[in-house]
């Protein structure tokens, strides 16, 4: 009976090592691991497109500046491939593009209503890029025609076109303003006067409304006078003058007419010699953009009176002492310095070297468990025998 217990006993007590180094070798993988957790599914790449005008009117042979606002609106993952797309208007003929790195344009010479594209290797997340396309009206369009396109954009993991929208529309309008500046004179000095001669003139084939004329006092000048002329029926008292800044008026400017506009300002003393007075003249109708001309005025010298010189008495030479010159001090021979003795630096640290505490924990009872399933397998060893 003893000897059955004995053995009985020696049947299972291997086991007792090994259920502990096993659980150790879990405890060890558990405190590796702690304070790491999967990382989230990414969010999927949206792409969004939105495109502006910088004109709601438009003549034949005028200018149309589109804005493209691409963005990526995802916050964490990149689209890739990304391809945009401007569908331009049969009517008009791309001149030039911007698009900032990374961005490739192409089309853009071609015949007109070919579409313009720019593609990109990546468009990061959370990012915006900024396209823009100029374009000139050509003669196939008519008076009161609406100028539209839109665009689009896709990339390898968004392929139904996202479209811009609204579609932008610009207006064609036979308005067509032109603009000159001259300025009298082209020198003058502190405290002389610049007269500034502005025309405009609409050459277009229907009529301007709203004309406004904008020039602001130049630095350093202070105004003295403003007054309008004009060949057409628009004279001073329809124009809201104020003060050698701007001009405005609600009667419009028919075809082939022109006003004249003239502005007298003062330079102070704030300028000096030599300076350059630059000053800008710009027109608009309503819907237009501006159109402006510039005018620079250079600062001469003021007119001065020639001095009269009075004779002046012969100096008597002065006679400088010799001085006899002075041996400059011994110099000490520089003190010898101790031998160098070289010492290899110390790099590293405490946790460099040795781990964080987590991974020492773990590894040493990762060693534990190991060697008690070693010790359990000898003594399972002993019983097979």
């Amino acid at each position: 009976m003893t000897q059955e217990s004995e053995k009985g006993h020696r049947s299972w007590w291997w086991a007792l090592p090994a259920a502990t180094g096993l659980a150790l070798v879990v405890a060890s993988i558990m405190v590796a691991t702690a304070g790491r957790t999967p990382s989230a599914s990414a969010a999927a790449c949206a792409l969004t497109i939105t495109k502006t005008a910088d004109v709601s009117k438009v003549p034949e042979g005028g200018d149309i500046t589109y804005t493209l606002t691409v963005k990526n609106t995802s916050t964490d993952t990149a689209c890739t491939n990304v391809v945009v797309t401007d569908d331009i208007n049969d009517d008009t003929d791309c001149t030039s593009t911007t698009q900032p790195a990374g961005f490739t344009a192409a089309h853009c010479d071609e015949a007109a209503g070919v579409a313009v594209t720019w593609t990109a290797a990546t468009l990061a997340f959370n990012t915006t890029a900024t396209l823009t396309m100029d374009v000139t009206l050509g003669s196939g369009a008519d008076d009161g025609e609406t100028i539209t396109n839109t665009a689009s954009v896709v990339s390898t993991e968004v392929t139904t076109p996202v479209v811009s929208t609204p579609a932008t529309s610009v207006e064609v309008d036979d308005c067509d303003l032109t603009i000159s500046k001259s300025d009298s004179p082209t020198t003058v000095a502190e405290g002389g006067e610049i007269t500034y001669t502005i025309k405009v003139k609409n050459v277009g084939t229907a009529d301007c409304t709203d004309l406004t004329v904008t020039d602001d006092n130049p630095s350093h000048t202070t105004c003295v006078d403003s007054s309008v002329d004009s060949t057409s029926d628009i004279d001073a008292s329809d124009f809201d003058i104020n003060d050698c800044e701007d001009w405005t008026t609600d009667v419009n400017l028919d075809p082939g007419d022109e006003v004249v506009l003239q502005m007298v300002v003062k330079l102070t003393s704030a300028a000096d010699e030599g300076d350059t007075i630059s000053n800008e003249a710009c027109a608009t109708s309503t819907g237009f953009a501006d159109i402006c001309d510039t005018e620079t005025t250079k600062v001469g010298a003021p007119a001065t009176a020639t001095p009269t010189t009075a004779p002046t008495a012969t100096a008597r030479p002065t006679v400088q002492p010799v001085v006899p010159p002075v041996a400059p001090p011994p110099v000490a021979p520089p003190p010898v310095a101790p031998p160098t003795r070289l010492i290899a630096p110390i790099t590293g640290s405490g946790a460099d070297a040795g781990g964080s505490g987590a991974q020492t924990l773990a590894l040493l009872l990762g060693l534990a468990g190991a060697g008690l399933l070693l010790v359990s397998g000898v003594a399972f060893a002993k019983r097979t025998r």
